[in-house]
């Protein structure tokens, strides 16, 4: 915008975990597929200030309208009217309910950089909010109509945030048209435990009895990245990376370890556009699942198992216009 003042619109998905067990294991009477969902428009901007002789300290910010959707299904076992309906409280023949449930709010991040631009140095760090969602949605095929045996929606709510991080990055040349860089990255997932949802009305069951949950019970996550880059000529420059980010699942989850290698290419034939391809491939580390026991709480559906490596990939495209 000006030579001191800058601003770029963002779209990003920063939230997202999803896992499929099937209909062949004792897990699916806890979950048979969860899937959290997010979408992120944002717009950032900083402004510089002259520190120096030949630096420059930076001011950042940006807000974000975010959205936010969890769906889970789950097999409900066939369950006579006559069993206890205080251990049984939903009777009916063997099925499968789904939950939908989502929110849309707002999301602010703040930060601060120095920089030399003559050694291609800079250090950034960025603090961004939690979002506090109030999730509304149905739980469809739970509760039978006694009647015709169908469905019947059942209004629900939840309260959950998405986690605060703050992320540190770090640039310099260490040669002509080389660059190294790295950068560190704590996000707050251990806020997140279990995700319950209660009835939110009282048509079917009294408003604030819990119906199901989410049990997530996360550590939180550490992301360490770090590569180097090359200029080829004034269009062309390519980088290498290598990523470690730490599962942040303590058993109840398959979000374990994970290892990245990328690859991307920028292509900048004006000042005013470029675009990047870029690419990553790794692997997800194996792990042990228990959900045995929750929060100290003995689980009669849980189960114990284990899983092994996986492979991970990522592709993206990004393009750049500024006016």
């Amino acid at each position: 915008m000006t030579s001191d003042l800058a601003c770029a619109a963002q779209y990003r998905q920063p939230w997202g975990i999803q896992t499929d067990v099937g209909t062949d294991t004792v897990r699916m009477f806890t979950a048979i597929e969860q899937k959290i969902s997010s979408h992120d428009y944002g717009v950032n901007c900083s402004y510089r200030f002259v520190a120096g002789e030949k630096g420059y300290f930076r001011i950042l910010g940006g807000v974000s309208y975010q959205e936010l959707k969890g769906e889970q299904t789950r097999l409900i076992p066939g369950i006579s009217p006559n069993m206890n309906p205080t251990k049984f409280p939903f009777p009916g023949p063997v099925r499968v309910a789904s939950l939908d449930a989502e929110d849309q709010l707002v999301g602010w991040r703040l930060g601060a950089a120095y920089e030399i631009p003559e050694y291609a140095m800079r250090a950034t760090l960025v603090y961004q909010s939690e979002v506090k969602y109030d999730l509304e949605g149905t739980i469809d095929n739970l509760v039978l109509n006694p009647i015709t045996g169908r469905g019947m929606p059942l209004n629900v709510e939840s309260d959950v945030a998405t986690p605060q991080s703050v992320e540190f990055k770090f640039q310099t040349g260490i040669a002509p048209d080389w660059l190294a860089f790295g950068s560190v990255k704590w996000t707050d997932w251990s806020s997140i435990t279990s995700v319950d949802f209660v009835s939110s009305d009282n048509k079917i069951a009294p408003k604030g009895t819990k119906i199901t949950s989410l049990n997530l019970y996360y550590q939180d996550g550490w992301t360490v990245s770090g590569g180097v880059g090359h200029k080829f000529n004034d269009q062309w420059s390519a980088a290498a990376t290598v990523t470690w980010d730490r599962g942040t699942s303590t058993g109840l989850t398959s979000q374990t370890d994970v290892w990245l290698f990328g690859l991307g290419t920028n292509y900048k034939p004006t000042d005013q556009f470029e675009v990047r391809l870029a690419g990553a491939a790794g692997w997800l580390s194996a792990g042990d699942l228990d959900d045995t026991m929750i929060a100290g709480v003995s689980n009669p559906t849980g189960s114990k198992g284990e899983f092994g490596n996986d492979f991970v990939g990522a592709l993206s495209l990004t393009a750049k216009v500024k006016f």
